[in-house]
Parts: structure tokens; sequence; C-alpha cells
């Protein structure tokens, strides 16, 4: 079965056909606008009344105003380097000052709504053959339940930069030369700004392994020994010493595995309602035996795509809830620990939940979205029926309803310190969330 399935996955990955080619620009296109469009209405402000969110103005214009670019690429912030973050700051000092958050956000935008459309592309038939499926899947990902941090902000766009390297990766059919190289300055940008794009490194290595005729396909290569160098010296840098921490024994129990991957797809389904997930949480494994029951059914067919979906979403759930403390007990949590018997687990799951809803749940929630249309609703029979996936579509966004028009920020009068910016002189500037550390510059600090 493993060998047919991946006799299925290379013939699917290379013959493409090649009239596809081109709807891409249409289809494209028209998932930008829908995205971009999504992204923005879910938050106005983000462009009407533009504020700048935490490391946005804190770290980024902090370090553009006292470094400048490009020495600003060299200094590091928890653990990584932010090339595009940075790029976006240095962009920006170029117009007025009261517009600076108005270019934060719609690159911020921008970006995301570039990187998830790459999926609504032709190429990724082989995945999801149905055009309009992939639309389904665009829209579902512009409107994630999770986080209101995690959206329209140059601070949290390395989520979706993580999205546009894993689908760069995997992109099928043959690519032209300047597909090749918009395509590795994508994932050279991503993988220099976004920690989890580095996780992706061995799926560097199919389109070099299949696409043996074409002759640019060593630029996947060079993408694969980039990403592993670049990660070894992040992790050494930046997460290493997150490791010895980490309550290893507890992943040892299969069972705590299988809850954690429950609480984090419940965290998808009902984030915003606490005693919804307390009620709805224990029946949830019904659907994971769904999930897994499609996945293996279509084992045969689509083995190999839909493994490495899987995968991918495993991994990067576990990754922040490893390295971000969810196995991880603070003073504080121990102390409950040793009040109550067996409340070590129940404190995990909390942590994890806690992580799941916010940014750190941004990843997995693209991923989930993308396997479950792939197990559900893929189909090589070109008379799909799209009734009940847009039905599915249309009750998931009925679920979330609560959490998909996000509160404007608190408006903290920006514009006003466009004199004392101007003329360079001592400035201490609120920035969202209002209880986040100011942005201070003092005159002998301006570059």
């Amino acid at each position: 079965m493993l060998v047919e399935s991946f006799h299925n996955f290379k013939r699917d990955f290379l013959e493409l056909d090649e009239k596809l080619y081109s709807k891409n620009y249409i289809l494209f296109l028209a998932n930008f606008f829908i995205s971009f469009a999504l992204l923005f209405l879910r938050k106005p402000d983000s462009l009407l009344n533009a504020q700048l969110w935490a490391e946005d103005g804190v770290l980024f214009l902090h370090d553009e105003w006292h470094v400048g670019f490009p020495d600003t690429i060299f200094i590091l912030y928890a653990g990584y380097v932010h090339f595009v973050p940075r790029l976006v700051a240095f962009i920006s000092n170029f117009f007025p000052f009261e517009v600076i958050p108005f270019i934060f956000n719609f690159s911020a935008i921008f970006l995301s709504a570039i990187s998830v459309s790459i999926f609504s592309l032709t190429n990724f038939r082989y995945i999801l053959k149905s055009d309009i499926l992939r639309t389904l899947v665009v829209v579902l990902i512009c409107l994630m339940p999770i986080g209101p941090e995690s959206i329209n902000n140059i601070t949290n766009v390395h989520f979706y930069l993580s999205l546009g390297v894993f689908l760069i990766a995997l992109i099928g059919g043959s690519l032209s030369r300047w597909a090749y190289f918009l395509f590795f300055l994508f994932v050279l940008l991503g993988i220099l700004s976004a920690p989890l794009a580095v996780f992706c490194a061995p799926l560097f290595l199919i389109r070099p392994i299949l696409c043996r005729s074409e002759k640019l396909r060593w630029l996947y290569v060079l993408l694969f020994v980039i990403s592993v160098v670049y990660g070894f010296t992040v992790f050494q840098i930046g997460s290493k010493e997150s490791v010895p921490s980490i309550d290893w024994l507890f992943l040892a129990n299969p069972f705590n595995i299988e809850k954690l991957i429950r609480v984090t797809i419940s965290g998808f389904l009902i984030n915003d309602d606490y005693f919804a997930f307390l009620k709805y949480f224990k029946f949830l494994w019904l659907f994971e035996l769904f999930l897994l029951f499609q996945f293996i059914n279509k084992f045969r067919i689509q083995g190999i795509q839909t493994s490495i979906l899987l995968i991918y979403f495993l991994l990067t759930m576990f990754i922040p809830i490893l390295l971000r403390g969810g196995l991880t007990l603070t003073e504080e949590q121990l102390g409950y620990a040793v009040l109550l018997n067996s409340a070590k687990d129940n404190l995990y799951f909390g942590n994890v939940l806690n992580l799941i809803v916010s940014r750190y749940g941004v990843v997995p929630y693209f991923l989930f979205c993308i396997f479950f249309f792939v197990v559900v609703f893929e189909s090589k029979n070109n008379k799909s029926n799209y009734f009940f996936p847009l039905a599915i579509t249309i009750l998931f966004v009925f679920i979330i309803r609560n959490s998909i028009f996000i509160k404007p920020f608190e408006d903290l009068n920006w514009k006003s310190y466009g004199e004392l910016v101007k003329n360079k002189q001592d400035v201490v500037i609120p920035i969202n969330p209002p209880w986040f550390p100011k942005l201070h510059m003092k005159k002998e600090d301006w570059r």
C-alpha cells in the first residue's frame, strides 16, 4: 500500500496538466483579494485607524530609529532573526510619521494574503483537486478563530509566512525560471523571519528528487541547507535551554498525546467559550476517529500527501507546546500540584489550551484546515459535490462567529507625537496593548 501510495504521489506531483497554468494568475489574484478583504474586514481599524502592536513599535521601529537597517538584521530577538519586520520598519521610515502604523499593518495584511493565497494555485491540485475547495480552505484560514493579536500586525506575520514556506516546499508540477527565483526569495525571507519555517527543511528535497529534468531544482537543495544550518543555529541560541525543563515522561503516555491533539482541535472549534469546551471536549474523540478512518481509507490513493499534512500539523502543534512552556509548570503551578492530587496533568492541558487559542495555534490551525478538507472532501471525480463542503464551511463560520470580528485597538493618539519625532526630541509613545512597555527614545539615542 505504501509503495502504491508513493507511486501515485510521484505521478500526481509531476503530471500536472500544463493547460491549468493559465488559470494560476486568475486563481491567485482572486484569492489574494478575497484574503486581503477578509483580513481587513475582520479588523478595519488596522488601516482606517492604524495603531502599532507590541514589538512593532517597542522593538522594530525603535531599533530602526536607534540603529538603522541593515544593522538591525543582526539584532536577535527571542533568539532568532526578524528580517521581514526589520525591512518593513526600514521602509516605513521613508514615510511621514503619521502613516508609519498604516505601512506596518498594510504590509502585514499584504504578506498574509500572499501567503495563504499560494494554496489556490493549480500546482496544488495533486493535494486538493477542486479549485473551489481550495478557495474555501483559504477563506477558513483567513477566518481563523485564534487570538486577536495574531492578525494584521508585523509582529506575528511570521506565522503566515510559515504557511507560505510550507506550501512552496510542497508545490507540484513544473516551475518556470521566474517561479523558481520568486519562490526562492519568498522562502528565504520566510526562513529568516519565521522559526517554524525551518522545520520545512526535509520537504525542500522532494522537488530535487522528483523533478530531475529541471535545472533550477538545485535552488531547493540550497534552501534545504540554509534551513538546516539556520535552524540549528537558532535552536542553540534561543531554544536549547527550554528542552531540559520539558516533562518528557508525560509524552510517554500515548493517551496524553491523544488528549493534547483533542485539546488543540477543541481550541479551534470552541475557543471563545470555556464552558462549551469543558462540555464538548470529551466527545471530540469521535471526530478524531472519523478523521483517522478517512485518512486510512484514502491512504492508497493519497497516503503521502495526507501523511505530510498530518505530520506537519502535529509538528507545528507540539513544537510551540514543548518550547513555550506547555509541559512546564511555573512555581505557582508546582504549588498547586503538591496540594492537589493528579493536578499536574490538568495544569499541563490548561497550559496547552492557553497556547493554542493564542498566536501559537495559528499554524496548526492552517494545516488542520487543509488536512480536514483533503481527507474528507478530496475526490478524483471531476463531478464533485460542493454542497457538503460549503455547508461545513458555513457551519464552521457560524460556530466561530463570535471571534470573527476583532475589537478595535485603543486609540493612543499616535499622530500627536509627530513633532517630537520629526525633531528627534525625547519622546515616550504608548503602544497597544496599553499595558505593554512604551516606545522610549531620548534625544541622544536618535540615529
